[in-house]
């Protein structure tokens, strides 16, 4: 079997929002596209973050008021350090990175000239099974 990559098995596109969009906002593009976090970026859309909802979780839970939470921009409460992979990492790879780290989710990024990453697409541990189910048929 020819070695698998992240390309493979990843959703192309993120949905984003810029970091001085509301909590609210960011929220209601969650539950319309039925996600479980959105994708932050910054200037002309380069990665900022990303907002879960362990990170609004998170915001309630130390004691912030839901309004206050919601009105405020997500730059607030993202998660700044965002575990990333490129579209050409082995699978397998991806896949200890998930598990070493504790996360759900990937930002597939590439690296554009100003040394910046940009997303171009996730690898959620529901892509990873459905791509392994897939190739087992």
């Amino acid at each position: 079997m020819a070695t698998q990559l992240v390309r493979d098995a990843m959703h192309v596109g993120v949905i984003s929002c810029p970091v001085e969009t509301s909590v609210a906002d960011a929220m209601a593009l969650i539950n319309r596209y039925r996600i479980h976090a959105v994708v932050i970026t910054e200037g002309p859309g380069h990665l900022a973050g990303i907002l879960s909802q362990t990170d609004l979780l998170r915001a309630w839970k130390d004691g912030a008021a839901y309004e206050q939470v919601m009105l405020g921009p997500v730059v607030n409460i993202m998660t700044r350090s965002v575990i990333t992979c490129m579209p050409d990492m082995e699978l397998d790879r991806a896949i200890r990175l998930l598990n070493r780290n504790h996360i759900h989710r990937l930002v597939v990024v590439e690296e554009r000239n100003d040394g910046r990453v940009w997303p171009t697409g996730i690898l959620s541990m529901s892509d990873v099974v459905r791509h392994i189910d897939e190739q087992s048929k």
